[in-house]
């Protein structure tokens, strides 16, 4: 797992979340969305290393600020060693514990459904998968009895745990961040496959065949100006902002990070261009990240 370290100031405190619970409950889904926040996420880590871990934070070895750690059963001296380091951790660091849990019913289906060993009976291949959860939740018992925050996911989407996560986790510079990109694209050359919104403008009149603006692009002001003169754009450009306008919101509380939105036409070199060129440049003032990309603008 690549871990972004997320810039904040030196001076702040630091602040770790401990995410431990049964397996198949949804733990490495709840450190994927605290990767996504800016989290510096240690998955599974040894207890013999815990304590060298715990020693790196209160010397401040380790630049980040913030931490996430998930821990489980399948190193059994777990919840004994951060037994032994939590009370230090706790007076320099501000700590949460998430521990994430699901009923055995649910438990039993995931594992059936999704065909996987459970971590305990790799080693152990005669124990059943039933007594394997037992014996899981008996193991962290001693983290879930300090946790903060104690989640059952039995009747939870993963997308809900996600979203709980962002809201109750989201620290300043991370939270409500949302990367809008537009992408101006030719249909000729291929549809771009990671849009979220797909806009067709071939509908509205082609500076191509204007001998004048054919090797100009959306970029020219002359191409510029043949576009907007038609009054069709106009109303799409205003009609396409209110969209827009009303789902940016609905991403950003979805805890998605980025937010997509492919323009189309012919070639790709000249609607496409100015009409992506002219919505960034309104977005931009609406919502801080904005990125431009034209992938056929030197396409023939």
């Amino acid at each position: 797992m690549e871990n972004q370290v997320a810039n904040i100031s030196p001076n702040e405190k630091k602040s770790i979340i401990i995410v431990s619970g049964l397996a198949g409950s949804g733990k490495t889904v709840a450190i994927h969305a605290l990767e996504d926040l800016g989290y510096y996420c240690i998955d599974n880590l040894p207890a013999v290393m815990l304590k060298s871990f715990s020693e790196a934070i209160l010397n401040n070895n380790l630049k980040a600020t913030h931490i996430a750690l998930a821990l489980d059963s399948r190193d059994q001296d777990n919840p004994k060693t951060f037994d032994e380091i939590y009370p230090n951790l706790v007076k320099t660091c501000h700590v949460q514990i998430l521990y994430i849990k699901a009923s055995e019913e649910v438990l039993l289906r995931r594992f059936r459904e999704t065909r996987r060993h459970h971590p305990l009976s790799i080693n152990s291949p005669l124990i059943s998968l039933q007594d394997a959860i037992k014996l899981d939740e008996k193991t962290l018992e001693p983290i879930k009895d300090i946790s903060h925050h104690v989640l059952d996911t039995s009747h939870m989407s993963s997308q809900y745990l996600k979203r709980f996560i962002h809201k109750q986790f989201s620290f300043s510079g991370t939270k409500g961040k949302l990367l809008m990109q537009f992408i101006s694209f030719g249909f000729k050359h291929g549809t771009p496959t990671d849009l979220d919104t797909l806009l067709d403008v071939r509908c509205f009149k082609n500076p191509h065949y204007d001998p004048h603006l054919r090797k100009l692009t959306g970029l020219n002001p002359l191409v510029k100006d043949y576009v907007f003169s038609d009054p069709h754009v106009v109303t799409f450009i205003s009609k396409t902002t209110d969209f827009l306008k009303f789902l940016y919101p609905l991403y950003l509380e979805e805890g998605k990070h980025y937010f997509s939105i492919g323009i189309g036409c012919t070639g790709g070199k000249h609607r496409s261009v100015a009409i992506t060129e002219e919505l960034a440049k309104i977005f931009k003032t609406e919502v801080p990240f904005v990125t431009i990309e034209h992938r056929h603008i030197e396409e023939d």
